[in-house]
């Protein structure tokens, strides 16, 4: 049974997404001791809510499908274990802090199981695209807006709170979307334009590669597309005209040095306090390293004015084993694991899924990896994003096994029509 449009979860989903995006300001946040509400924050209560008022409809307690009711229990099992360690927590740990530890395993563990249901339709999954890609346009216009107020070549801006890691996955849905977009060649141009600049001039290393990966594997995967080909030959003008408009303002230099110091990393010092922040990390681990610390533990590196290891990782893996330990890294791990191996790796019989199905499979596989080293899954903002993403991917498999269920049903209703209804 669809639920009516006003009791829906999607809109709050995708205001959701779009907060956690393009308006994580600290001016939009209200600090609750050390815990800070963001927008993003109260909507994912907006969904919850939402949820629960559905709970007198039929069918609010059937069982899911096959392919989801497995990542469902893993998810119970996990959340049951992060309940029973965070209710007695270790000395000196305190609630606000087991609050904001908590939340962001519960974006991308508990967003999939509340809104996939409500992605059911071809306008659905519009909705979902058209939300990537105003999403990504709305950080490149804040990007580009900063680099025209306080452009320099010799001190370059950068905001590590703009979602510069959503553009490879808005410029990945331009590629593979433009007739649900609305876009025709030109402007399909232009927005990939702009948001190669803004990438770009982010200067952020871990960005770069994942766009170059996520445009190899569509590339790859869309071989025997032609549509998709065409559409990816926007991306080699895009390049080269970025190119240009950084050669004409002197900008190459500063891209050119940004890559290519990776090279001398150990002379870096932002590189030498990731090192020491990861080190402290798993010195943390090995004190406890099958249960770890718990929610909420609080720790730093060079003392209290140096940086605090329990929010500032850079380093996903590290982050979870020092607070969850072996155990609960890895239950907490089955959850987005499972959802990616039911939903991503086997094909779609169904045209339109599996377009959908090969988009994720460029670019969320891919993100999950690169940007968890530098955080990716330790930051409330991203681990938002990934619960949208997640809810995306999970909806994929929901809805293949319904399009299966319907063949199959309608193969079964043709084996029992007598032959002479069949033919007149």
């Amino acid at each position: 049974m669809m639920p009516s449009p006003t009791r829906s979860t999607l809109p709050w989903l995708c205001l959701f997404f779009f907060a956690a995006t393009a308006l994580n300001f600290d001016e939009l946040t209200i600090g609750v001791g050390n815990f800070k509400l963001s927008p993003f924050d109260l909507l994912f209560v907006t969904i919850v809510i939402v949820k629960f008022s559905r709970l007198g409809q039929p069918g609010a307690y059937a069982l899911p499908s096959g392919p989801v009711l497995l990542p469902m229990l893993l998810q119970c099992l996990a959340l049951a274990y992060l309940a029973a360690t965070s209710i007695h927590p270790k000395p000196g740990i305190v609630a606000p802090d087991i609050a904001r530890d908590l939340r962001i395993v519960f974006y991308f563990m508990c967003i999939p199981f509340l809104c996939y249901k409500d992605i059911d339709s071809a306008s659905a999954y519009a909705l979902l695209q058209r939300t990537i890609v105003y999403s990504g346009l709305a950080v490149t216009l804040l990007l580009l807006a900063e680099q025209v107020v306080g452009f320099s070549v010799t001190e370059p801006l950068r905001n590590v709170r703009l979602a510069v890691w959503l553009l490879p996955f808005s410029i990945l849905a331009i590629f593979f979307f433009p007739n649900t977009l609305g876009l025709g060649p030109g402007r399909a141009y232009l927005w990939t334009l702009f948001m190669f600049l803004a990438l770009a001039m982010s200067l952020n290393r871990s960005q770069y590669l994942q766009l170059a990966v996520t445009v190899a594997v569509a590339a790859f995967l869309g071989r025997q597309a032609k549509a998709l080909q065409k559409t990816l030959l926007l991306f080699v003008p895009a390049i080269a005209a970025g190119m240009v408009v950084f050669y004409m303002i002197g900008y190459v230099e500063v891209l050119l040095d940004r890559i290519f110091t990776v090279q001398a990393l150990e002379y870096d010092s932002s590189y030498g306090a990731r090192v020491e922040e990861m080190e402290g990390q798993m010195e943390l681990f090995r004190q406890s390293p099958i249960f770890g610390h718990g929610a909420g533990l609080r720790s730093w590196v060079m003392g209290e004015e140096g940086f605090e290891l329990s929010t500032f990782a850079h380093n996903s893996w590290a982050f979870y084993l020092m607070k969850f330990g072996i155990v609960g890294t890895a239950l907490i791990m089955l959850t987005p694991l499972s959802i990616l191996l039911i939903s991503l790796f086997r094909p779609y019989g169904h045209p339109g899924l599996e377009l959908h199905r090969r988009y994720l499979l460029c670019c969320l596989p891919i993100y999950i990896v690169v940007d968890s080293m530098s955080g990716g899954l330790a930051y409330a903002p991203k681990t938002a994003f990934l619960g949208f993403m997640l809810c995306y991917s999970l909806s994929l498999a929901a809805n293949g096994a319904a399009v299966t269920a319907a063949a199959e049903q309608d193969r079964v209703n043709a084996m029992l029509t007598p032959r002479a209804a069949r033919h007149g």
